[in-house]
């Protein structure tokens, strides 16, 4: 008679300590947002989901945050891709391998300080303008951050991930061989250009996918960046849960475990819909 066998303890531990605290937090975000604790707790309720769900600050924030996620997603991605197009081997070798690891260790609020030193209007970009002659005064230079298009956020976000993504790149197409493949294209007949659109970028899209649907969620639910560079309206969501739950009427702190319920509910639901697609299409994303 064959046994079950037994599930591996150290397995069982690490579940517990990653998706563990996930499923406390989500829990407690769903108790308090129905009256279930809290200091104004009075009893089991849903109003303060309706209060929540009619307020259309509440879905302009989630589709602004969905919006400069993607944004900044797709630019950091697209520099990646011409970058590691033109550099090819010459990311694996030299000082600028080293140097791509530098923005890995810069803290996303120290970015957005950054930020605000070199495109502010009183900056450093602004300052060198003022000097070069192009503008009469540093106020003059174009506003890049806090404008309700999310520039600045955008801006930052692709600085920060640009790195990472190309350093990913490198290391997909290493894994994937696509050099191989591309030369393989080439001496078909294709194109430079050709062996690159039609064999080389599918190739790394299909085995980024994995980590490029995580780092989405991660630029979605950005906190210090948007804080720091963004517009007062609108917000994106991690700002406007703080905001509301720092309020001094505790009755909006109930409000904000609402719309953090609404986007972690939203973020676990896409991350499971792109995951079963990659699933389906037989993507794993390992790039070792």
């Amino acid at each position: 008679m064959n046994r079950r066998p037994r599930p591996d303890p150290w397995l069982l531990l690490l579940l517990a300590m990653t998706i563990g605290p996930v499923v406390v937090a989500l829990g407690f975000m769903l108790v308090y947002s129905v009256g279930g604790i809290g200091l104004l707790s009075s009893g089991w309720t849903l109003r303060y989901w309706g209060e929540a769900l009619h307020d259309g600050e509440t879905w302009a924030s989630l589709g602004y945050s969905f919006a400069i996620g993607l944004a900044s997603l797709a630019l950091a991605l697209g520099l990646a891709l011409g970058l590691q197009a033109a550099l090819g081997p010459q990311l694996r070798r030299g000082p600028l391998r080293s140097l791509l690891f530098v923005p890995l260790a810069i803290p996303a609020l120290v970015a957005a300080l950054v930020s605000v030193e070199l495109f502010g209007n009183a900056g450093l970009l602004a300052r060198l303008a003022r000097a070069a002659g192009w503008i009469d005064m540093p106020n003059d230079f174009p506003s890049l951050l806090f404008t309700a298009s999310g520039s600045g956020i955008v801006l930052t976000h692709v600085l920060l991930v640009g790195p990472f993504l190309l350093l990913l790149l490198d290391r997909l197409a290493r894994h994937e061989r696509v050099d191989e493949l591309a030369w393989v294209a080439r001496s078909l007949g294709a194109s430079r250009w050709q062996a690159w659109r039609r064999v080389t970028l599918p190739v790394l899209l299909r085995a980024g996918m994995p980590t490029l649907s995580v780092y989405f969620i991660v630029l979605v639910g950005a906190f210090e960046v948007p804080l720091l560079v963004g517009a007062p309206y609108p917000q994106m969501v991690s700002v406007l849960v703080q905001r509301k739950f720092s309020q001094f009427d505790l009755a909006s702190k109930p409000q904000a475990y609402v719309i953090g319920s609404v986007y972690a509910l939203l973020a676990m639901a896409l991350l499971m819909a792109l995951f079963a697609w990659c699933g389906r299409r037989g993507i794993s994303g390992d790039a070792r």
